[in-house]
């Protein structure tokens, strides 16, 4: 066995388990080197650097090892519903394709350059980290990336929120040839979980993630287990989809073809559900049911009641001239917060036979 385990722990809180092991360099090479190639199975993970300060502190890093040097633990991670223990962790990490690098792709590249001119073969640290679900698998990746800033600000959100973009694209039909066709980019769907996450209309992003308040409130809605976080977004996601398509024969039609709207409909529906920042409505986990529970219904009979309808009915439903003439006094850096305003119409009304009476509400 060539991974000697030294320590096994669980996250009690996330039902996670960290297994720390050591093993020696010239085996853990051999072991990753498919991961690291493949950019640490992780799509659009960020290359070596070749930044010259970059080159510098791996160069160091590589004499460092030629002489002995230790590094800190590389993290590797993948989901894991069942217990691990000695018995069943070689089994688990068996099939390196399953496995992502968390933490530790300059590192692995040292290892790599430091062992094409010498016999280095001490042993090095690694953690294995075991995770349930995308939910805790992100929330490990955000606290091991919480201040860095490798990548553009759009690809580092691409990157770190894989996990849920690969549920995502499995699980609502269709979404995956979206993405393939630029209907929704990957960035625009992470942007959407952030404001649903978060509940705002506007998120900062280079502010968000360098000072990581974005990853603060999905990492507190999590710990506060409301209800599966990903999967509320995901069927809210996939309503909105549904809604979207029923309307793509429509010309000009701005609705739901649109980030600006699409933000202000998720922002309208997790304000629903877990009540207004600083509310703590997220605490009462029945009260988020019951309202999570009641948009589902409602954008539900929304969707029955327009698959029903012809082309010029669908049209009418949509009140384009309103939402026009409403867009022409507001100006645009309100547009977002205009359309949040306009949306909870949806969830306080009995019945909705148009949009229209969202754009009334819109300021």
């Amino acid at each position: 066995m060539e991974f000697k385990i030294v320590d096994i722990q669980q996250d009690k809180n996330l039902k996670c388990y960290s297994i720390l092991t050591v093993v020696r360099i010239h085996y853990f090479i051999e072991f990753v080197n498919p991961i690291h190639e493949e950019k640490g199975n992780i799509d659009e993970q960020r290359e070596v650097l070749q930044t010259r300060s970059a080159k510098i502190i791996r160069n160091q890093m590589v004499e460092d090892l030629k002489k002995g040097g230790i590094l800190p633990p590389i993290v590797l991670g993948s989901i894991c519903k069942e217990e691990i223990d000695e018995n069943n962790f070689y089994m688990f990490i068996k099939n390196n394709n399953d496995i992502i690098i968390l933490d530790g792709m300059q590192r692995i590249q040292a290892l790599k350059d430091a062992a094409k001119n010498s016999d280095i073969n001490h042993d090095l640290r690694v953690e294995f980290w075991f995770a349930q679900d995308e939910e805790t698998l992100v929330y490990r990746m955000l606290v091991l990336n919480s201040g860095q800033i490798p990548w553009g600000i759009d690809k580092q959100l691409a990157v770190v929120f894989k996990p849920i973009l690969q549920k995502l694209e499995k699980t609502i039909y269709n979404l995956e040839y979206l993405i393939k066709n630029k209907k929704y980019k990957q960035a625009e769907i992470v942007e959407l979980f952030l404001s649903f996450t978060s509940r705002k209309v506007r998120i900062d992003k280079r502010q968000q993630l360098a000072e990581y308040h974005a990853a603060l409130d999905i990492m507190s809605l999590i710990r506060e287990k409301s209800g599966h976080i990903i999967d509320k977004f995901e069927n809210i996601l996939k309503l909105m989809i549904e809604i979207d398509e029923l309307f793509s024969k429509i010309e000009n039609r701005y609705v739901f073809n649109n980030q600006t709207v699409r933000i202000g409909f998720m922002v309208a529906c997790a304000e629903k559900t877990f009540g207004l920042l600083g509310s703590n409505t997220q605490k009462d986990h029945e009260l988020v049911e019951n309202d999570f529970g009641k948009i589902i219904s409602k954008l539900s009979d929304i969707i029955l009641q327009v698959s029903s309808q012809d082309i010029d009915e669908r049209r009418y439903f949509l009140r384009l001239d309103i939402l026009e003439e409403k867009l022409r006094s507001i100006p645009k850096e309100k547009h977002r917060q205009a359309f949040l305003d306009g949306f909870k119409v949806i969830f306080s009304e009995d019945e909705i036979n148009s949009f229209g009476v969202c754009w009334y509400k819109m300021d």
